[in-house]
């Protein structure tokens, strides 16, 4: 295994029997573990999930139905959820320290229902993302991607940072795929159906409308800890029609590339990926920590504000 290129102290760890509160500051400072909530569980793999708490569903093993536990490269483990029928209900990846990196579900028919991704700060014995031309990666959440137009607003914004400013970094964040501005110099083939329509008093949740926002994760059954997610809703035919995603408030957050808080512009970036159902890919012995699209974030790094070439080419492929 390559040598860490930096190690940081975790800002957010969630474990399989413990959660992590978020650090009000952002800065580098260990935040102690605490006791699990009342709201979470002793659930399938031996995993400890909060409740939903936006009307998504619990993964829970369905009545009469199994659940297979399977570990991956890079210390991942899937978690496979399986109905009465034998029919797929849900699958969940999560990392070494039992964080979730994405779930889904789906119907009886094999066709999504949705899907939750997220991205984390840097824990130990893990390497944060710097973005550059190193891995060819890809990977989707599922068959199909964005055909129609998806319009989107921003609602609440980060804390001590103008709301425009940071209405501007977000919308950078989807230039990068609109343009396929990239660190590689790859030509832009990529036309991704998105329209800003402005700012929203709504927030995140499951209603048809697709907002981003800032807000709590913590005792979040999907993203418990992380700095932000993604949430997509499928019609019937698996064809993506919402996309929300919420940035966690426990974090300090900037658009001027501070050194103690996370840059907007690049963790957006990297959530918009998800938006656009581009998936993490996690293999670090193809240094995939090269890409957009790996899941955790170092505190301060700005590389995201441009994607790597793997990011590059599936936007061009599929857009």
């Amino acid at each position: 295994m390559p040598s860490l290129r930096r190690r940081l102290i975790p800002v957010a760890i969630v474990v399989a029997a413990a959660a992590c509160a978020g650090s009000s500051t952002g800065g580098t400072a260990l935040v102690p573990l605490r006791a699990p909530s009342a709201a979470a569980a002793a659930g399938p793999c031996g995993l400890s999930l909060p409740r939903p708490v936006r009307g998504e569903l619990a993964f829970r093993i369905p009545s009469g139905g199994r659940a297979a536990r399977r570990p991956l490269v890079g210390r991942l483990m899937l978690c496979t959820l399986f109905r009465k029928d034998g029919s797929r209900f849900a699958r969940l990846y999560s990392d070494s320290h039992a964080r979730v990196l994405g779930v889904a579900f789906y119907r009886s028919s094999g066709v999504l229902w949705s899907a939750v991704d997220t991205s984390y700060a840097v824990a130990p014995e893990e390497i944060g993302a710097s973005v550059k031309c190193d891995s060819s990666s890809q990977a989707s959440i599922g068959p199909a991607h964005w055909r129609e137009p998806r319009h989107w607003w921003i609602g609440a914004t980060a804390k001590g940072i103008d709301r425009d400013v940071v209405v501007d970094a977000v919308r950078n964040a989807q230039s990068e795929w609109t343009n396929n501005i990239n660190w590689c110099g790859i030509k832009d083939e990529a036309s991704p159906p998105a329209q800003y329509e402005g700012k929203t008093s709504g927030a995140v949740k499951h209603d048809g409308k697709s907002v981003i926002d800032w807000g709590s994760l913590e005792n979040d059954q999907d993203c418990n800890g992380a700095l932000a997610c993604t949430g997509t809703w499928y019609d019937e035919q698996g064809n993506p029609v919402e996309s929300d995603i919420r940035f966690n408030t426990a974090f300090k957050w900037s658009t001027e590339g501070a050194s103690d808080a996370y840059d907007i512009q690049s963790v957006a970036a990297h959530e918009i990926g998800h938006v656009l159902q581009f998936d993490h890919v996690t293999n670090q012995s193809k240094r995939d920590y090269t890409e957009l699209m790996w899941p955790y974030v170092d505190i301060g790094d700005t590389t995201g504000r441009k994607l790597g070439r793997g990011d590059a080419l599936q936007d061009n492929s599929h857009y």
